[in-house]
């Protein structure tokens, strides 16, 4: 049973983050599209690695109340695993009880450390330290990747089925840092953030699931997997199984959110956005207080028509000028009509 809340922990901190941050990019992602009658600006949505507490007033939206609670999460956990692994068993060879820690115990919490470690990067990120920009991402980054090592070099001497449920684990990890990558170089791509989430929500199922297969709470021959090929492959079905329920539950949350959201601001009128794709050029971008980013610059602007000596003869933005198209014509003839 205990081997089995090893498994649930990690599973619970996964899925509860996964779920909250589905909830805060489907909030910002909604600001983002979406502009007010009162003058408000329109925003580019940027992706980060923790989000303000919405429901909170304004004051406490400025602290990082998310990585605050990943740290006391993570130190239940270390806690916890360092008192279930620590031992004080006899030795027959030595004739004297002796102090030993488990090895699985010490291999969570490494995983546990790599992930207070990038909270506290997060932390010192939102305090304005004079930290390199994108730290926090590649903390992250930096840490599903400790523990897709952890994991991988965890499949020594175990049974079939216990090498085959960690190594989807390990899969799964490993779609972690790449969508951590695409999203650390992408941070205007929407679909880069909610491969992120959807990895980690799977993440957190599949700890669950595999804490069942493996360690099922009965001593039931019912529900004893044995490694045949039919059991290989249900474990299998299952594992793909749990990765289109999360889509579809990310799915499912964002259109309740969006739904709300246009209940609650029916006066906002939905206006074009830049492309999201185009994410490199920031140079005319301010960010915002919420973390968005406010757009000083249109790209799809269309620039004043000018002749090889520079001078400017039709601006196409200039919603001010009353002059009609002829006068634009006679213009034009004035200043190419040659002198006499």
């Amino acid at each position: 049973m205990g081997t089995l809340m090893g498994h649930i922990l990690p599973g619970t901190f996964f899925a509860i983050f996964a779920i909250w941050w589905g909830f805060c990019v489907a909030t910002r992602h909604f600001h983002s599209r979406y502009s007010s009658k009162k003058n408000r600006k329109p925003t580019r949505y940027r992706s980060t690695t923790t989000y303000p507490c919405v429901c909170c007033s304004s004051s406490m939206r400025q602290i990082p109340l998310e990585s605050y609670l990943k740290l006391i999460c993570v130190s239940i956990g270390i806690l916890g695993e360092a008192v279930t692994g620590l031992k004080h068993p006899y030795d027959g060879t030595l004739q004297r009880k002796t102090w030993t820690f488990v090895e699985v115990n010490a291999q969570h919490i490494t995983m546990f450390f790599s992930f207070g470690f990038a909270s506290l990067i997060e932390i010192l990120v939102h305090a304005k330290y004079d930290l390199p920009k994108g730290i926090d991402f590649i903390a992250n980054i930096f840490a599903f990747a400790i523990e897709g090592v952890l994991f991988h070099f965890h499949l020594h001497g175990r049974d079939e089925i216990d090498i085959h449920a960690h190594t989807l684990l390990v899969y799964n990890i490993a779609f972690c840092v790449l969508a951590g990558i695409w999203e650390f170089n992408r941070p205007n791509q929407i679909l880069a953030t909610y491969c992120r989430i959807a990895a980690t929500l799977l993440q957190g199922a599949w700890f669950y699931a595999a804490g069942f297969i493996l360690y099922f709470p009965s001593d039931d021959p019912y529900w004893k997997w044995t490694a045949s090929h039919g059991h290989i492959l249900i474990i299998t079905v299952i594992f793909i199984w749990l990765g289109l329920l999360s889509c579809i539950f990310l799915f499912l949350q964002s259109a309740f959110v969006w739904s709300v959201l246009r209940r609650r601001h029916h006066e906002f009128n939905r206006y074009s956005v830049l492309d999201e794709e185009d994410d490199d050029d920031d140079e005319d971008d301010v960010l915002g207080g919420d973390g968005d980013v406010i757009i000083k610059s249109n790209n799809h602007k269309l620039k004043p028509l000018k002749p090889r000596n520079g001078n400017a003869i039709i601006d196409l933005n200039d919603h001010e000028n009353t002059d009609s198209d002829s006068q634009i014509e006679f213009e034009q003839r004035q200043q190419y009509s040659p002198k006499i």
